[in-house]
């Protein structure tokens, strides 16, 4: 990952030059772009491939507008598109417009020269595919049963159902408001944790949920179903390991979705030395939080290492009385919004990812594994289809009240300072998601909706549960 090309990379006539890219694989992208998940439809695949990073790479409007023609005349006029486009563009440009140059630069350089997950990536592979339920099958049919109208059909209300945000949920307006309200469509009780802190420990946010989990199960009569993406299924899967006692009779199971269960190579990397300090000053510049603040905001990445992975399993491993099904995916498409990250881990360690979680580490020892081979990547399952007007302000009013809330529990501290929530970063991060889509709606029109893909996970969870 290197710093930003001068603005000829946006010239078509530079296609020529992509084997002389250095040495972070950037050649290696592109010459796989042409086999990407819904690339062969387009015009041209190759110039698309390299429209979108120079998409990514803009750094001011003229550029962003030229990337966009150029993603117009590669993947086919479209006036829509190109408004996409831009849009998305623009979005790069803001949210890269907090940090400082120097400080990406040597971020970008010292991720260049570390491989501190080498070795470690998949250390739980074995043990998982020896003791996992491959469920893959048996989740297709019922996902292809939710997507024919009947997804009331596999929900039940006999249960209620808590959604749990991953590392830095907080940041992202509509994070799982589409998962939330339809599962509220179909009649069930559904809502999204408020004691669970984006910028948690895996400790903290346990103790969060057995509180949550308590409540809800006294307020519904209920038992619960945990549904936890990303670092969200790491803290549910605590919760049941160290509050076994509380939750046993409260709770049916877990479905862990995009969870980095054996840990993360992006974490582990960017925590490595000598990036240990360059992560902490970028994340304090990206947020914008308090100079010194960035210690506490790494503790929760720190978590996801593999080294802290391993500890901590080996300390508190998941009950075997719950029902548990790990669902992982993968992103091979340069028109997603984690394609860098992705192709990243690709081409250091050789594994597939959804750009933030290595399929390797997503499987859960004595789980039911569902492995989606269609096009999604980490920010796909949870990021809202469409924004509403009032998005960003509705987000920071239940925001502030989810802080009011864990306060109120003794979960975060009184005098807590941090980002304004949400961050500039995070919107313009779920915008460019969002305008992304809008603009190669291709990359996902063979992918089920997240929404009905999480039915459907209820579904097989539902199907071992009863028959345990």
């Amino acid at each position: 990952m290197r710093s930003t090309k001068d603005s000829d990379t946006f010239d078509e006539d530079d296609e020529d030059d992509e084997d002389e890219d250095d040495e972070d694989g950037d050649a290696l992208v592109f010459k796989q772009s042409s086999q990407s998940v819904g690339f062969a439809q387009f015009v041209d695949a190759k110039s698309l491939a390299r429209a979108l990073q120079a998409l990514r790479n803009a750094t001011d409007v003229p550029a962003a507008t030229k990337a966009a023609e150029w993603i117009d005349k590669a993947a086919g006029d479209s006036a829509r598109r190109m408004e996409a486009a831009q849009a998305a563009a623009m979005a790069f440009i803001e949210a890269r417009q907090s940090i400082p140059s120097d400080v990406a630069r040597q971020v970008s350089e010292a991720l260049a020269s570390t491989a501190a997950s080498r070795g470690e990536i998949g250390w739980l592979r074995s043990t998982a595919t020896a003791t996992m339920i491959d469920g893959t099958k048996e989740f297709e049919e019922i996902l292809a049963l939710v997507e024919s109208k009947h997804g009331g059909s596999v929900l039940t209300d006999e249960y209620a159902y808590l959604l749990v945000p991953g590392l830095y949920g907080c940041y992202y307006p509509g994070y799982y408001d589409d998962v939330r309200d339809a599962f509220a469509a179909y009649g069930v009780e559904c809502r999204t944790s408020s004691l669970v802190d984006g910028e948690g420990t895996v400790e903290t946010n346990a103790a969060a949920i057995t509180r949550e989990v308590e409540e809800y199960h006294r307020e519904t009569g209920k038992k619960i179903i945990l549904i936890g993406h990303s670092k969200g299924g790491i803290d549910c899967a605590a919760a049941l390991a160290m509050y076994d006692d509380a939750m046993r009779n409260r709770v049916v199971g877990l479905i862990a979705v995009q969870c980095p269960y054996g840990g993360s190579p992006i974490a582990t990397d960017l925590l490595s030395e000598p990036l240990a300090a360059l992560t902490t000053s970028f994340l304090e510049a990206l947020l914008g939080a308090p100079r010194g603040d960035g210690a506490r905001l790494c503790a929760p990445i720190a978590d996801l290492t593999y080294a802290a992975r391993q500890k901590f399993l080996k300390k508190f491993p998941l009950p075997e009385h719950y029902a548990v099904v790990s669902f992982h995916s993968a992103t091979t498409s340069p028109a997603a919004g984690l394609w860098p990250a992705a192709s990243y881990t690709k081409n250091r360690y050789g594994e597939d990812s959804d750009g933030l979680v290595a399929r390797c580490d997503a499987s859960i020892p004595g789980a039911v594994d569902v492995r989606l081979d269609s096009e999604q990547d980490h920010a796909d399952c949870v990021f809202p289809a469409k924004h509403a007007a009032d998005l960003f302000t509705r987000h920071a009013k239940e925001q502030a009240a989810n802080l009011s809330a864990r306060q109120l529990a003794g979960f975060s501290p009184i005098e807590r300072v941090g980002p304004t929530i949400p961050p500039p970063v995070g919107v313009a991060i779920v915008s460019a998601q969002r305008a992304l889509g809008d603009a190669l709606p291709e990359r996902l029109k063979s992918s089920p909706r997240s929404v009905d893909y999480h039915v459907a996970l209820v579904g097989v969870l539902l199907r071992h549960h009863r028959r345990a």
